[in-house]
């Protein structure tokens, strides 16, 4: 349902971008402010870089030509509390309030300032659906951050028409995917076949990323070592780092933690014997625990059982777990709940027909974004968006 009908043609749309790193401005959101900027008003408000979020000189100048887009750099000395929490800033709801946006992008870690906002508020999300293949740019337009496998109620012409779409999807994704066995994956990883396996997915950490406040442990170490005083002597938990952790990150204290807990906890390597790890990690546990990271889908796609230990809703079809001593308890005696496989179906067919869009694609226009935001579920858009999807090659999920 919409929170209310922007009805005029020309529309006031406002990017509020906190916590935009260079490369998701240079990458994505560029992308989105020329396409609209051809035909609505456009504001920007941005931070100065720190700790590599915000934007400089040269991000600007990228859309420099476009000298009707109006700029506004929060560069006084409180914006380091735009990345995580800007409700005590009077003057930046005064700003907002005097725009008056109809539209709102937010590419925000605070999901309390957005919220006081005037107009339809969307965030700008990862659009990743492992195991299914997309661009390392494709995005979402969400009402929130992290709100996973969520659907609307469809009409039962709604719904078969998802469930045909999802039968070509589903082909091309196992075709994809091409995993090696679960006595080759244990083989190659040294997992043992006679225990439990918990599958953990680390969370990115890096001092950019501030999506970070929303995870239920303060970092991954802690997270591994309350976790893993969890498990008897029946299971293992097995990690696997996030791919950015190991380009960018200080893993030491992930090492230590895991060194602590020897024996009771492997970290995967990701090296190319290993396949895509965290994807066959999700294929072969016999349950995982996420967070807010995408690693669910994958969990999801396959019937692998999930704990989800995060603050944002969850699609009921998934029959994820809360709690981590009955996610436990029914694992180690067979009766773990699974996701529902034919609304497994559905939701992925309705995340890459409906949700998940190229920012680069040329032809994406101003009104095709400014209806994602008003109209968030569009059934006219699902036969083309899947045909393209099908016809594109794309990068494997990883």
């Amino acid at each position: 349902m919409l929170e209310h009908v922007v009805t005029q043609d020309r529309k006031v749309i406002l990017f509020y971008l906190p916590v935009v790193t260079p490369w998701w401005f240079e990458n994505i959101v560029v992308h989105l402010i020329r396409a609209i900027a051809r035909d609505h008003e456009v504001h920007v408000l941005v931070s100065p870089l720190w700790q590599n979020t915000g934007i400089g000189e040269e991000q600007i100048n990228l859309i420099g030509d476009l000298d009707h887009v109006r700029w506004y750099v929060l560069d006084g000395p409180d914006h380091p509390l735009l990345r995580t929490d800007a409700s005590g800033e009077d003057d930046l709801f005064a700003l907002v309030d005097g725009i008056n946006p109809d539209l709102v992008l937010c590419r925000s870690a605070d999901i309390a300032t957005p919220k006081r906002f005037p107009g339809i508020v969307r965030y700008i999300m990862e659009g990743a659906a492992p195991p299914f293949r997309t661009g390392s740019n494709w995005i979402s337009l969400s009402p929130s951050l992290f709100d996973h496998g969520l659907m609307p109620s469809f009409s039962s012409e709604q719904a078969d028409e998802l469930d045909r779409l999802a039968e070509p999807l589903w082909g091309q994704m196992l075709a994809d995917m091409a995993l090696s066995t679960r006595a080759e994956f244990l083989t190659k990883t040294g997992l043992p076949n006679d225990k439990i396996i918990i599958g953990l997915p680390l969370e990115y950490e890096h001092e950019e990323n501030f999506f970070g406040q929303h995870h239920h442990y303060s970092n991954n170490a802690e997270m591994i070592l309350e976790l893993a005083s969890a498990l008897g002597d029946d299971a293992i938990l097995a990690v696997t780092n996030h791919p950015l952790n190991e380009l960018y990150g200080d893993n030491r204290a992930v090492d230590a933690a895991i060194s602590a807990r020897h024996g009771q906890v492997v970290m995967l390597g990701s090296n190319e014997e290993a396949g895509h790890t965290t994807l066959a990690l999700s294929q072969y546990c016999d349950g995982m625990i996420v967070g807010n990271s995408k690693s669910w889908s994958a969990c999801a796609a396959l019937g692998t059982p999930i704990l989800r230990l995060s603050d944002f809703a969850t699609g009921d079809w998934l029959h994820a777990y809360r709690d981590l001593p009955t996610f436990l308890a029914d694992i180690a005696g067979g009766t773990a709940r699974r996701a529902d496989p034919a609304l497994a179906r559905r939701w992925f067919a309705f995340h890459l027909a409906n949700s998940v869009f190229d920012p680069t694609d040329p032809t994406l226009d101003a009104d095709e974004i400014v209806s994602r935001m008003i109209q968030p579920v569009d059934p006219d858009r699902w036969s083309h968006a899947i045909t393209r999807y099908l016809d594109q090659p794309l990068e494997k999920a990883a």
